[in-house]
């Protein structure tokens, strides 16, 4: 039954546990600072991590607001901006590490939910505030205008096609702002002022100010917000902080920031976060199958050494002289002399 009552479709039936699962955001990767499995593995770096802060005060008003088409404003006003001088004392004074305060101020999804405002929320009218955002997409625009014979990447034409998407407008509002199509539409000219915009600037042409003035942005804003869409590197992707596990043992238990690195502790014991008994993680054995024995611990130096191989140039550490090949930790990329014996000669078939 939660299967088919999902709202948003995202629960799935384990046929090997027998139980019914949803994902769980790769809990023990996140928590050491590493990207979901989605999110490392997109072919179209589309996915972006950040953290965000909110006020956990504003949450019940925002949700309780009367008007659906006024939750995605409601919403959006309950994050805080991690610039502000006041957020970031608020923050120190309720113990929150500074090395979040400072994540959450290169957030890539802050800036898309609130500086750029071109990130929206899935189903703003269920209440239930998701913290997965989504851009709009644009782009089959451009080739309907291609194919008319029109400049696909002309201003006044982005703007003009919006209205013709061949996914509706109306279609996407009903499933980011409760069935408002004036903010999609503005979220689809910020993106279609993006690409007028720096087409000038790419190819070198003196770029008209009046395009992201059109949208309320300034030229600043605009090739910043290009570089996050179109040029951001690893690191620009995805700002996630380590949890921190001291906090476990501190005053803060109780609190949603001591329950979190409480959690955090407990990676010294659990593959998944819903690896326990009965529960519905991937470890356990069910009526339609048992798992080859118990899950394998997973410690937190384990994720941070899987975290250096994957950003690593090498797959060995570059300190060790001898190229001293891991095999449990080696990911089958490249090769070593000491991993394949080296061939004498060309017609040496051995």
């Amino acid at each position: 039954m939660c299967v088919t009552g999902c709202p948003y479709k995202k629960v799935y039936f384990n046929h090997r546990t027998g139980k019914a699962e949803k994902c769980t955001f790769c809990y023990p990767r996140v928590e050491v600072g590493i990207p979901t499995v989605c999110a490392e593995t997109c072919v179209g770096r589309l996915r972006y991590i950040g953290l965000v802060l909110y006020d956990a005060d504003r949450v019940l008003a925002a949700a309780s607001v009367t008007g659906e088409k006024d939750l995605y404003a409601a919403q959006r006003e309950v994050f805080l901006d991690p610039a502000d001088p006041e957020v970031v004392q608020a923050a120190e004074r309720a113990g929150i590490p500074h090395d979040w305060v400072t994540a959450a101020q290169r957030s890539p999804v802050w800036a898309l939910i609130n500086r750029f405002e071109v990130a929206l929320p899935l189903h703003p009218e269920y209440r239930t505030l998701p913290m997965v955002w989504y851009i709009p997409p644009l782009s089959p625009v451009v080739d309907v205008l291609r194919d008319t014979g029109h400049d696909a990447e002309a201003a006044p034409n982005l703007f003009g096609a919006i209205d013709a998407l061949r996914i509706p407008l109306s279609y996407l509002a009903a499933l980011f702002t409760a069935g408002d199509a004036g903010p999609v539409r503005d979220v689809l000219a910020r993106l279609a002022a993006m690409r007028s915009f720096m087409r000038d600037v790419n190819l070198g042409r003196e770029p008209d100010v009046s395009i992201p003035a059109a949208v309320g942005m300034s030229p600043e804003d605009v090739e910043d917000m290009y570089r996050l869409l179109a040029l951001a590197k690893y690191d620009e992707r995805y700002v996630i902080p380590p949890a921190h596990t001291e906090l476990a043992d501190t005053g803060l238990a109780g609190t949603g920031l001591g329950d979190a690195a409480a959690r955090a502790h407990e990676l010294e014991e659990l593959a998944c976060s819903l690896d326990y008994e009965n529960g519905p993680g991937m470890g356990g054995s069910g009526p339609f199958g048992e798992s080859s024995g118990g899950p394998a611990p997973v410690a937190v130096e384990n994720f941070h050494a899987l975290r250096q191989r994957q950003t690593s140039d090498t797959f060995v550490d570059p300190g060790d002289g001898a190229e001293r090949v891991n095999l449990l930790n080696w990911d089958g990329k490249g090769g070593t002399a000491r991993l394949m014996p080296p061939r004498h000669g060309p017609d040496d078939a051995s």
